[in-house]
């Protein structure tokens, strides 16, 4: 188990049907958990609303608070965006990623498992550090690596790698992150996303592009 896994006491089912029972137990708590929060979740609602039963789900989840740490788990790694491949045309995977980053920040899950997050942070300390980790920081670090890359191959002249992942992150967020954080208004949409993707890449492009000697 690694430093940035949250499930505990997690048995693997090794039938088929093991595996659907779980998926469906881990499905009722993450709508449950998301819709009314930790507090108001119960044992039997999640029971209720998955079809499962007691022995069934306590065989992989012994509390309550297994269980919520294996929602958290299984959200943030279902959540985790395309890979920035250093082949192919550098504009193009910027933006699929920059795409892709979008359309999961954005999503009305991903913000209510943020909220819950926050609001649970003084019952479970180590979630909001490790979804950071394995979120934000996660995406930070790809996108360094992969500037770093494009700088070694002389595609883009960055002096500040750390500095252009801020630049290239705070443009695409800063337009609609907090409207929707704070005002819950809707996502946009998957045009609307992409076209912001592209502009961004284009104005980062232009920032970035190497200047003649």
């Amino acid at each position: 188990m690694t430093s940035t896994s949250l499930a505990i006491h997690r048995l693997e089912p090794q039938s088929a049907r093991g595996r659907a029972r779980l998926a469906k137990i881990l499905e009722a708590a993450t709508q449950l958990f998301l819709k009314v929060g930790y507090e108001q979740t119960s044992i039997d609602a999640i029971l209720l609303e998955s079809g499962g039963s007691k022995s069934t789900l306590y065989a992989y989840f012994p509390t309550k608070e297994d269980l919520f740490r294996a929602v958290i788990d299984n959200v943030v790694d279902n959540d985790a965006g395309p890979a920035l491949e250093i082949i192919g045309n550098a504009r193009l995977v910027l933006t699929e990623f920059a795409t892709s980053r979008l359309r999961v920040v954005l999503s009305p899950r991903h913000r209510a498992v943020l909220g819950l997050v926050i609001a649970e942070r003084d019952r479970f300390p180590d979630l909001a550090r490790i979804y950071l980790e394995r979120g934000p920081q996660k995406s930070y670090r790809l996108l360094s690596t992969y500037l770093e890359a494009l700088k070694r191959r002389e595609v883009l002249e960055i002096d500040d790698v750390g500095e252009a992942v801020e630049f290239f992150v705070g443009m695409l967020f800063q337009k609609w992150l907090p409207q929707l954080l704070y005002l819950n208004q809707p996502v946009p949409s998957e045009e609307a996303l992409r076209a912001r993707a592209e502009r961004v890449v284009a104005r980062f492009f232009a920032a970035y592009r190497p200047r003649p000697h």
